[in-house]
């Protein structure tokens, strides 16, 4: 049975639409051993196996299942080589219906090795990186090996909680997108995005830091969240609020839980965006995270607001999707296009910002990680935190100035 790209359509045709999990093992680099547990992944998880194909004869994608593993593997002698290894994904189109979704790249160490995860946004989200990260070194490190698991994605608004249908005033919005794209009777190719993209990045490169929070200090950190009542996420949203002067961050919300039929350990997209609005001055972190806090929750509650992206994305035309970021962005002239890809989107100018908090993870089969998060063209930052037995690291994705 074909599983179709339907919540995930946004990614397609969409510049920066990758990530990257980078970890640190102790255990050497040994070839044979690494495509042995790269190929058990593959077996047990047929979107490693998948490129992207489209339905003859009509505009629908699908995850076309082939018989081997399409994750793609690259030993690198220098580990110097990295961040110049994985910005250069962005200067190019990742072409999914000629590669997998999946890049893995490896730099040997002395004392273990260091690999670089790269998932094109039509595998996985985050935390679906993350656990095909912890995967890898369950296996190879500890020799736990992966188990097969059904891909189960959100097909439709049914998969969605009772109660996540737009509002009158989106759906009137997204019926009038439709209606116009529609009448404008265009459809974009691949091609024209593939050239877009490639000019895009160009003129667009991305500029990235890292950060580190040792045990200490984020045992107090923790303590400050305890005190108060709330989370570590609402305190680095209120450091970002205070830092930035914004009144808005957009942030990830995972959906595992609400989805019926999800099948742990399933890749796929099942998370959630939210733009949150905290508008008061104070420079008090605490109050500010108390202010988060309460707003994050209000948004977790509505099943309306919590799902209102995922809702746009099924009741949308596809091909006005695709169409949507390149339109924004100057590469494409349709006016429905602009309408969704900058009104709608904010693809047409970096202003937002935007933290994706994987949590917690406890593996004595890891020594490091780090999440990079993806550099969508409407954010001006991004940051991506994942905390590993009690170290938080952190990663931010700005677009830099092109001198």
């Amino acid at each position: 049975m074909r599983q179709y790209i339907l919540s995930e359509r946004a990614h397609f045709m969409c510049p920066n639409m990758h990530f990257g999990m980078l970890m640190e093992i102790e255990k050497e680099y040994e070839k044979q051993s690494v495509d042995e547990t790269l190929l058990r992944m593959a077996e047990a998880h047929p979107f490693l196996k998948s490129v992207i194909a489209y339905e003859d004869g009509t505009d629908k994608l699908y995850y076309k299942i082939t018989d081997r593993s399409q994750i793609s593997v690259i030993v690198r002698v220098n580990s110097s080589l990295l961040w110049s290894d994985y910005k250069e994904i962005s200067k190019q189109d990742w072409n999914v219906f000629k590669n997998g979704l999946l890049k893995v790249y490896i730099y040997p160490n002395k004392q273990g090795m260091t690999l670089l995860f790269v998932a094109h946004h039509l595998l996985v989200d985050g935390r679906g990186l993350l656990e095909i990260a912890q995967e890898f070194a369950n296996d190879y490190v500890g020799g736990v090996r992966p188990v097969y698991v059904e891909e189960v994605i959100i097909e439709s608004m049914e998969d969605l909680p009772p109660k996540s249908n737009l509002s009158g005033i989106s759906k009137l919005l997204v019926k009038q997108a439709n209606k116009q794209w529609a009448k404008e009777k265009q459809r974009i190719s691949y091609e024209q995005y593939r050239i877009f993209v490639e000019e895009y990045s160009k003129n667009h490169p991305i500029e990235y830091k890292t950060y580190e929070v040792d045990a200490a200090t984020l045992e107090q950190m923790a303590e400050l969240c305890k005190e108060n009542g709330f989370s570590m996420n609402d305190l680095l949203m209120a450091q970002m609020y205070i830092q930035t002067g914004t009144k808005k961050i957009i942030i990830a919300a995972d959906i595992r839980e609400r989805f019926s039929r999800y099948v742990k350990g399933a890749l796929g997209n099942y998370s959630t965006a939210m733009g949150i609005v905290c508008k008061s001055k104070t420079t008090d972190v605490v109050k500010k995270a108390k202010e988060v806090h309460k707003e994050v929750r209000r948004h977790i509650k509505n099943n309306r607001a919590l799902m209102l992206v995922l809702a746009c994305y099924f009741e949308m035309s596809p091909a006005l999707l695709d169409a949507a970021a390149i339109s924004a962005l100057g590469g494409f002239d349709s006016q429905a296009g602009r309408f969704v890809g900058g009104g709608m989107f904010g693809f047409s100018q970096p202003k937002s910002y935007s933290i994706t908090n994987l949590g917690k993870v406890n593996n004595s089969n890891i020594k490091s990680l780090m999440f990079i998060p993806p550099a969508s063209p409407a954010a001006k930052l991004t940051l991506g935190v994942v905390t590993l037995n009690g170290t938080m690291r952190a990663c931010s994705s700005t677009e830099s100035l092109k001198l």
